[in-house]
């Protein structure tokens, strides 16, 4: 069976009422691509797959997915809510590292992509997932309107600031190393 055609499925189940959506197949089909977008806005793996759980944890709650909704943007909305809210909490409760001799025991350490990720994490919640969900994601505008349930001239305002404030920071990471 085709993505599009287990998507559907999924959808036309829900749309029928049927209480037993496959989860399964849902999780299957959708996971791993929700998984590298929460990656991306949590920075951190461990994180990522606590909030991705959660999204399919309170997908399967809610009993059913809305009638003419794909099944793919209802998840990311539902997991960049998720998403925003920790950020913010995280924002709330940042805490400076203790000492700054900590060692980084990643096997292979990217320099660039932790100038980006450094850039990236001092943007805005909002403007850095309209961001991911743009640039990686490949949703359109009227998408991202559609998952984070504002307008698309918000939408193009977030991604015109985010540019901004991801241009800025990404030169202060540079010059500062």
């Amino acid at each position: 069976m085709s993505g599009a055609r287990t998507e559907t499925t999924i959808a036309a189940q829900a749309a029928a009422g049927e209480r037993a959506v496959d989860w399964e197949r849902a999780y299957a089909l959708h996971a791993p691509a929700l998984l590298r977008y929460l990656r991306r806005l949590s920075r951190d793996p461990a994180t990522a797959e606590d909030l991705m759980q959660e999204t399919f944890e309170r997908a399967a709650r809610a009993g059913r997915i809305p009638g003419e909704a794909d099944v793919r943007p209802w998840l990311y909305r539902i997991a960049t809510n998720i998403a925003i809210d920790h950020l913010r909490r995280r924002r709330r409760f940042a805490f400076l590292p203790f000492s700054g001799t900590e060692r980084d025991d990643r096997a292979t350490f990217d320099v660039d992509a932790d100038v980006v990720r450094s850039a990236l994490r001092s943007v805005p919640p909002e403007q850095a997932t309209a961001l991911v969900l743009r640039l990686h994601e490949g949703f359109s505008r009227a998408e991202i309107a559609q998952l984070t349930g504002v307008s698309e001239r918000v939408v193009k305002e977030r991604l015109e600031r985010g540019r901004e404030s991801f241009a800025q920071a990404y030169r202060r990471e540079v010059g500062a190393r």
